[in-house]
């Protein structure tokens, strides 16, 4: 399936996808696709982003980080406020770990320079999360090779990095060149190549429902995934589904698939991270 293109935004800049603090939120965030609900629903003209995280490495993001936690922004799943059809991440910046880390580093310095034996402690908690800044390096290196691959050719590079940056259109290029001659098979994302499903339309999608005897109802409570958490209003009924895209098509560590939710009263966008 394909949404009309006036609908839909490839690797979108920073500014059309947050509405505040882009400093932060460049820092922690990967933009990959945008897309307006009207195509979906005829009386909703505003646009929502998929985005992905750089802090994805090994364990969940947010694990070690509960006492920032909210509602909607947990382990493996952050939300947004929606303002004007921008994201706002909702939660303390704390919730990422290389952001504590940071924090930690600074009050370090400061115990230090006193002589308080604090600043052992602290000291230990800021080792334990040392290569950060690497991860965030290899996954951002990784989404621009691979954003200035799609710019050049008009197409994902649709391979997974497996945990090593790529580093440019050059090297991208020829590892494609590589894995079509030794028999690599090529499947691009159903929806306009960049996105795997919207709202359980895609042919994968509806194959699965008829081949499971799945309804619709069922697929939206979300239980036959991986997923830790799903967003649900104070109700107890689930966020809208959007759609969903394979995150490490996008960067050097990603997840295996990256959901979308929205609640458009609470004005709230949801994305969560799903694991094989």
């Amino acid at each position: 399936m394909n949404i009309p293109e006036r609908f839909i935004k490839r690797f979108p800049a920073y500014e059309d996808v947050f509405s505040s603090d882009l400093e932060h939120h460049r820092k922690h965030f990967l933009p990959i696709c945008s897309i307006n609900l009207q195509f979906l629903f005829p009386e909703q003209d505003e646009w929502l982003h998929f985005v992905s995280v750089k802090e994805i490495h090994e364990g969940c993001v947010g694990e070690n980080t509960q006492q920032f936690h909210t509602s909607y922004t947990k382990e493996d799943m952050l939300g947004f406020d929606v303002i004007d059809g921008k994201y706002k991440f909702e939660a303390d910046w704390n919730y990422f770990s290389l952001h504590r880390k940071e924090q930690l580093e600074a009050t370090y310095e400061a115990l230090k320079s006193t002589g308080d034996k604090a600043y052992l402690r602290m000291k230990r908690e800021v080792m334990a999360l040392d290569g950060l800044e690497q991860v965030y390096m290899a996954n951002e290196q990784d989404y621009q090779a691979r954003k200035a691959f799609f710019l050049e050719n008009n197409k994902i590079y649709p391979y997974s990095s497996f945990g090593e940056a790529q580093k440019s259109v050059e090297e991208l290029t020829r590892d494609f060149e590589e894995k079509q001659t030794s028999g690599w098979g090529l499947s691009f994302p159903e929806v306009n190549g960049i996105l795997d499903d919207i709202a359980f339309q895609s042919d994968k999608a509806q194959s699965y429902i008829k081949e499971y005897d799945e309804s619709l109802e069922e697929m939206l409570q979300f239980e036959q995934t991986n997923l830790l958490h799903v967003p649900k209003r104070p109700n107890g009924e689930t966020f809208t589904y959007i759609g969903s895209f394979t995150g490490y098509y996008f960067q050097a560590c990603g997840a295996d698939t990256v959901y979308l939710f929205y609640d458009q009263e609470l004005s709230k966008a949801v994305i969560c991270f799903e694991y094989s």
